[in-house]
């Protein structure tokens, strides 16, 4: 008995392994390789030349001390931190708006939860293109609708000017991530007790005092996973901001992604761009940890051995 167990084991052990290679190949080839050669180049001067020759000069930290010597560094830094700020606080109040608006089982919640989550089946380049259209200088909608309410004598150049043309691209970000966090705050909601929110309706507590009092705390985690995921994907931004702008006019809506994707493949400074990389994932990685530490509370138990806190009892 004994040694078809055992046999039996080794079998499954076997299948294991045989249904595990592929996806480790996978892995390997599709994230492990091209992160390593991505380090790898961060440390080396990679460059046109002999970028495809693989022996590249080591320069140790000459890469990421020039990253920061660049004049768009700071220009980047600065628009990152507005971008995340003027992108991600409404995307969380918009967001959880219309989780509370859509919460009721009707048939306004169905049409609205498409409505709501037609960005995400919307690719990235139909999307830049809706929007240039709607900022276009000559004939836009957006220009349009303030020269017929009087709001402005000339069309707005909105793609001319850095300011005009960051505020396009956070207006685009907002867009695209109303799902994402409508989602993660609805599957909340769900989550949370009626007889709670039925208690305060029987106080008398209107809908403001409800949604600060009750709703509020009680998302209180979704809303920081939704705040702290949301500026991971913030930070990865590219697509659209390329497609429409370039990181310009003047450098004044450069992200990290586009100041990596111009140094790799506009200056031919691939070295200098995989610093660029590789300082935006250190980033994330920071971001990814405090939101673990966060999100996992822990209590401790006898031998310095950490466990996960048990749920609160609803009576004590």
């Amino acid at each position: 008995m004994g040694n078809r167990r055992n046999a039996v084991a080794r079998t499954n052990r076997r299948a294991a392994v045989v249904f595990m290679v592929p996806g480790a190949i996978f892995f390997i080839l599709i994230f492990i390789y091209p992160a390593i050669r991505t380090i790898q180049m961060a440390f080396s001067q990679v460059d046109a030349d002999n970028i495809t020759q693989g022996n590249w000069p080591f320069v140790g930290l000459r890469n990421f001390i020039a990253v920061f010597q660049l004049q768009a560094a700071g220009i980047t830094v600065s628009n990152t931190v507005i971008f995340l700020a003027a992108s991600i606080i409404p995307q969380v109040v918009i967001g959880l708006l219309l989780a509370i608006g859509l919460r009721q089982s009707t048939r306004l919640r169905r049409i609205g939860r498409a409505l709501v989550l037609l960005p995400w089946l919307l690719p990235s380049v139909a999307v830049s293109s809706v929007f240039i259209f709607i900022f276009y200088t000559n004939g836009g909608l957006a220009n349009w609708v303030l020269l017929a309410l009087h709001v402005t004598k000339d069309p707005v150049l909105w793609f001319a000017n850095p300011g005009t043309a960051l505020f396009v691209i956070i207006l685009v970000n907002i867009w695209i991530g109303i799902p994402f966090n409508f989602m993660i705050i609805q599957s909340g909601l769900q989550s949370l007790p009626t007889d709670v929110h039925e208690a305060a309706a029987v106080d008398g507590a209107g809908w403001w005092r409800e949604l600060f009092s009750v709703t509020i705390p009680m998302l209180r985690e979704s809303l920081f996973a939704v705040v702290m995921l949301g500026v991971i994907g913030t930070l990865k931004v590219f697509d659209f901001v390329w497609i429409m702008t370039s990181g310009g006019p003047a450098n004044g809506t450069m992200l990290p992604g586009p100041l990596a994707y111009q140094q790799a493949f506009v200056a031919f400074n691939y070295g200098r761009g995989s610093a660029v990389i590789i300082l935006t994932v250190l980033l994330m990685i920071v971001l990814a940890v405090i939101y673990v530490r966060v999100t996992t509370p822990r209590s401790p138990v006898p031998g310095g051995v950490f466990r996960p806190r048990r749920q609160k009892e609803v009576a004590r």
